[in-house]
Order: structure tokens, then C-alpha cells, then sequence
């Protein structure tokens, strides 16, 4: 009873002063503005990067996929015209074989036959660059004249063993060195450089005696400082070469071999118009995308440039000879 009594007679413990609890509130208030304010820059900062790293990357890359799947079709349907114009010619000769052990034709229609086989080697060299496919018209019209056996028809199996040499030396000539070239350029487009983004060195701060300043007061300049060098303007003498990210890399180098492998495709089907066209597309490339100051690049766009040249001056022979020919007597027996 008496504990109880002496407690109660003791003085109570003085009040908080009010100014303390209103000090621990503002710096607690402060801290959270100057906490969100930093969120929101920093979501700011990290979506202006992105934006400005994925917009003309992504555009890009959707158009050239665009153009290749053209590509790839175009490629589709001329193939599908070349595997017919094949099996029409193998049709022929099959036909002419059947009547010629069949029904046993006269000179006339040997001739006949021949002049139509030398008119298709012509369309095809000169229309479809299909090199294989006027070969085969040759050797076929080659044999229906040896079959004839007129001494007149000699001049004209003459020209057309000249015509047969040429194909073969222009075919030799096509896959003998720009198909291994073509090849090596592929493979060094995996160690080119790319023109990736470079930071700007910093300048060491100069060391200055200045006087210490509120914490509130530093924190406030620091975030003004960083929201004003968002915005720099600067004058390139040149355009500005688009900038990927490292994990892009892949894709472009994957594309600049589909171009440098279609271009080696096109020179295998004789197709001159085409490997121009993919030489020209991996040039662009190249300076689009890579680092053109490098030795290596520039070293791959010379050898572009050298085989662009080669398959601009590239002439193709002129097998019409022994068509005019055999027409010439055709209207001289007629």
C-alpha cells in the first residue's frame, strides 16, 4: 500500500518539445519528395534509353525482313520458271527422239528442229542468264545436225562448237574465284567491328576550396545538373551512323552473311543482276551498321567494291551466230 502511494507521488516526466517534432517531420517529408522525385527521373532516364536505342533498330529490321521475304519469292518463282523451261526442253528432245525412231523424218525437219533448239539457247542466255539450260539446247541441236550428215550444215556445226566453248569457259570463269571470294567475305563478317555507342571521357574535376553547403541545397543542384544535360544540341558535320545494342549484334551479322550467301547463290545460277543486287545491299550494310574507320571494314568494302565492278563489266557472249547461219541456208535451199 505504501509503494502504490510513493508512486503516485511522483512528479510526472515533462512533455516533448513541439519544435523537435516538427523538425523530424519536415526532414521526413523532405527526404520522401526528394525520394519520389528520384524514382521519377530515373524511370524517365531509363525509357528515354530505350526508346531512343529500339526506334530506328526495330523499324529496320522490319523492313529488311520485308525485303527478304521478296527476295525469297522472287528467288521461288524463277526458280519454278527455270524448272519448266528445263522440262520443256527435255520434253522436246524426248518428242524429237520418239519421232526419230518412230516415223523416221526427212532433212528438213532435222533442220527445223535444230533452228528452234538454237532460238531457245539464245532466249535463255539473254533473257534468264540460264547458262546449263542453253548448254543443253546447244549439245541437242549439235546432234540433230550430226545426224543430218549434209556437208552444207558444216560452217554452222562449227559455230556452234565455238558458242559451246565460250559457255563453258564464261561458266568456269564465274565459279573458279568470285564464288570463294564471296565465301571468305561472309566468314569475316563475324569478327567486323560494329559502330557501337562510345562515352565521352569525363574531365577530372578541379579541386577547389569552397565553402560546405546544406545538404538540401547540394541535393537540389545535383538533380537540376542531371535534368539539364538530358538536352544537348550538337552539330555533326555528317550524318549520324545508327547505334546498336550488344544484343542486336547477332542479328545484323546474321543478315550481312544471307546477303554476302545470296550474292555466291545468284553467282552459282548465273545470275548477274542478282549478285549485284546483294553486293550493293551488304555495302549499305556495312556502312550502315559498322565501324567504317576499321581497317577490316574497310578492306571488306574494297573487295565489294572490286566484285561489284567485275559482275558490272561482265559480257555475256553472243551465241546467235550459228542461228543466222542455219536460217541463211534454210532460205538458200528453200
Amino acid at each position: 500500500m505504501t509503494d502504490e502511494t510513493e508512486n503516485t507521488n511522483l512528479p510526472a516526466p515533462p512533455p516533448a518539445p513541439r519544435r523537435a517534432r516538427s523538425v523530424t517531420g519536415g526532414l521526413a517529408l523532405l527526404l520522401s519528395l526528394v525520394t519520389l522525385i528520384g524514382l521519377g527521373y530515373v524511370w524517365y532516364v531509363l525509357s528515354y534509353k530505350a526508346h531512343v536505342v529500339g526506334l530506328d533498330v526495330t523499324s529496320s529490321f522490319q523492313a529488311q525482313s520485308a525485303a527478304l521475304v521478296q527476295l525469297d519469292n522472287k528467288i521461288a518463282a524463277l526458280s519454278s520458271a527455270q524448272t519448266a523451261d528445263r522440262k520443256a526442253v527435255k520434253d522436246l528432245a524426248r518428242r524429237e527422239a520418239s519421232l526419230a525412231t518412230n516415223h523416221r523424218p526427212g532433212r528438213h525437219w532435222r533442220v527445223r528442229a535444230a533452228a528452234d533448239l538454237l532460238l531457245i539457247a539464245n532466249e535463255q542466255l539473254r533473257f534468264q542468264h540460264d547458262i546449263p539450260l542453253a548448254l543443253l539446247a546447244l549439245h541437242q541441236a549439235q546432234r540433230e545436225l550430226r545426224r543430218q550428215g549434209d556437208p552444207r550444215l558444216i560452217p554452222v556445226r562449227r559455230a556452234i562448237l565455238q558458242e559451246i566453248l565460250q559457255l563453258k569457259a564464261l561458266r568456269r570463269q564465274h565459279t573458279s574465284t568470285m564464288a570463294l571470294e564471296l565465301v571468305a567475305l561472309a566468314h569475316s563478317a563475324r569478327t567486323l567491328p560494329l559502330a557501337l555507342p562510345r562515352t565521352p571521357r569525363a574531365t577530372p574535376p578541379v579541386a577547389a576550396k569552397v565553402e560546405p553547403e546544406p545538404f538540401w541545397r547540394r541535393a537540389v543542384y545535383g538533380i537540376w545538373r542531371d535534368f539539364t544535360s538530358l538536352i544537348r544540341i550538337r552539330k555533326e558535320p555528317v550524318h549520324e551512323r545508327a547505334l546498336l545494342a550488344p544484343k542486336r549484334a547477332y542479328f545484323v551479322r546474321e543478315n550481312l552473311e544471307l546477303r554476302l550467301y545470296g550474292a555466291q547463290l545468284a553467282l552459282l545460277e548465273h545470275r548477274p543482276a542478282l549478285v549485284g543486287a546483294n553486293l550493293a545491299a551488304a555495302s549499305r550494310w556495312i556502312n550502315r551498321y559498322f565501324d567504317v574507320k576499321a581497317r577490316a571494314s574497310q578492306t571488306v568494302l574494297t573487295k565489294l567494291a572490286a566484285l561489284q565492278k567485275d559482275t558490272s563489266a561482265l559480257k555475256w557472249p553472243d551465241i546467235s551466230l550459228s542461228l543466222h547461219l542455219l536460217r541463211k541456208l534454210s532460205r538458200a535451199a528453200s
